[in-house]
């Protein structure tokens, strides 16, 4: 049977090990490669220097949305976005001077451009957590069901913790017991809790073609999933413009790619940093 939630390192050594790889490891990937996540994918390679990347973000406070501050590479037009795509692309931005920071509040350094989206409590709101997030908090304004799966496929809506009820997991399934009704930060925690880049299998289907809103999903304990914020297409090129959450939990953020900020999607996937997405890692999630 398997587990409520996929296998993690224990929290304690998932901190040690995440600070280590945000603090140190991201300068060193920095001189050599090129990357909720929830932070090693974002860092730019000295091919992103080049003259393809000579946009930057305002470098005053002014606060911006995505849209407004990252329009597509040169040569390039944005794709329709459906409304999720939309309201991502409305989302806001906080000024370039803010740092990436982690749940605790240690600085991640990198390419990164911070988005305004809350942590939960705790070191709970990586990557997988980050995009589930997202895709709930615009389920919830738009009056539709909100429910995800843990790791072991049980179904966690939250009407059910809205209602009073409450998942533990006494062995290898979550079983239900009665509780005060629970607040909306409470059972994004629970999410977060017993979900991840596993469970993202049972709330997401396999896509073909990259649009705002979908995922690219790198399974495993742990993996790695990325959220596409916008779309773009040349003659020649498909751009990805692509935001994360990492671990340990920290701040939503652009990666910023090395062109004016997006990423090129081909027939293979794409590359975001450090990370290698296949074509076959693109999935759009479940219609509510």
């Amino acid at each position: 049977m398997t587990s409520p939630r996929e296998p993690k390192v224990p929290r304690l050594l998932l901190f040690g090990v995440g600070a280590l790889l945000g603090l140190l490891c991201i300068p060193f990937v920095a001189g050599v490669h090129a990357g909720q996540g929830e932070s090693l994918a974002g860092v730019i390679s000295s091919e992103g220097q080049a003259a393809d990347h000579p946009s930057e973000p305002s470098s005053d406070d002014t606060v911006r949305t995505i849209a407004a501050s990252y329009p597509p590479p040169m040569a390039a037009e944005k794709l329709g976005s459906d409304d999720f795509g939309v309201w991502l692309q409305a989302l806001e931005l906080e000024p370039p001077s803010e740092p990436v920071r982690t749940y605790n509040g240690y600085e991640v350094p990198g390419d990164f451009h911070v988005i305004k989206l809350p942590l939960v409590s705790g070191d709970l709101q990586q990557c997988a957590d980050t995009a589930i997030r997202l895709r709930a908090e615009w389920l919830l304004e738009q009056g539709q069901p909100v429910l995800f799966h843990a790791t072991s496929g049980d179904p966690m809506p939250w009407s059910r913790y809205r209602d009073g009820e409450k998942a533990y997991a006494p062995g290898n399934r979550l079983v239900w017991k009665q509780a005060s009704p629970q607040s909306w930060d409470q059972y994004l925690s629970a999410v977060f809790t017993w979900a991840g880049t596993m469970s993202l299998s049972y709330d997401t289907v396999p896509a073909d073609d990259p649009r705002a809103g979908y995922v690219m999903v790198l399974p495993g304990a742990p993996g790695h999933a990325v959220i596409i914020l916008d779309v773009a297409r040349s003659a020649e090129r498909t751009y990805l413009l692509v935001g994360q959450g990492y671990m340990p939990a920290q701040s939503f953020h652009i990666v910023r790619g090395p062109h004016q900020g997006w990423w090129v999607w081909d027939e293979d996937g794409a590359s975001v940093g450090p990370w290698d997405f296949p074509a076959s890692s693109l999935r759009r999630w479940e219609e509510p």
